[in-house]
Formats: structure tokens, C-alpha cells, sequence
């Protein structure tokens, strides 16, 4: 193995040396940085939209959970009451990051 390439099994985002200067400035120095996965162009536009309906899937579960708490330090079993509101107000804020075509 050498310094420019990382063993896939690690999650190490970067090797970065830290070393300071006799007049005492500090720089840092990236030693190795992991490559990059690639998709094949076949693949790339299926890929990009599963990487998009997750995110929006993402994006509109933390708006549900947040609406949820809302409504429960709102009113007394406020998420109960308010659900069916809460999870299309989420649903219509996840839809619009998904963007579809």
C-alpha cells in the first residue's frame, strides 16, 4: 500500500500531516485521499435519481419528526391529532425536493 491509496475496507475520508515551521506557522499536508466510486455512464441517471428520491425521502421525514414534537409540546397528544396534517405538509416538502423531471 502506499501513501496515495487506501484500502477500500476503511472509512477514512483523508490523511492530512500537520507540521509547523521553524517560525512557528502551521500547515497541514494531505498525504492520501481515498478514490472516488465512479458509476458508469449506463448507470448514472438511475443512480442520480435514487440519490435524489432519498434525499427528498430524507428531507421530508425530518420535517415530519419535526412537526410531530411540534404538535406534541403544542397541545396534549397534539401528534396524534395533527398527523394526518403533519405527514402531507411533509410529504409536499419532500416532493418539492424531489423535483422530478
Amino acid at each position: 500500500m502506499t501513501t496515495t491509496e487506501l484500502p477500500r475496507a476503511y472509512s477514512i475520508a483523508r490523511i492530512s500531516k500537520i507540521e509547523r515551521a521553524a517560525d512557528g506557522t502551521v500547515t497541514s499536508r494531505s498525504l492520501a485521499e481515498p478514490k472516488r466510486k465512479r458509476v458508469s455512464k449506463r448507470y448514472r441517471k438511475a443512480d442520480k435519481t435514487l440519490r435524489r428520491l432519498a434525499r427528498a425521502q430524507q428531507v421530508a421525514a425530518d420535517e415530519f419528526l419535526a412537526r410531530h414534537e411540534r404538535s406534541n409540546r403544542k397541545k396534549k397528544n397534539g401528534g396524534i391529532k395533527k398527523f394526518a396534517r403533519n405527514a402531507a405538509k411533509a410529504a409536499r416538502k419532500g416532493g418539492k425536493k424531489l423535483r422530478v423531471f
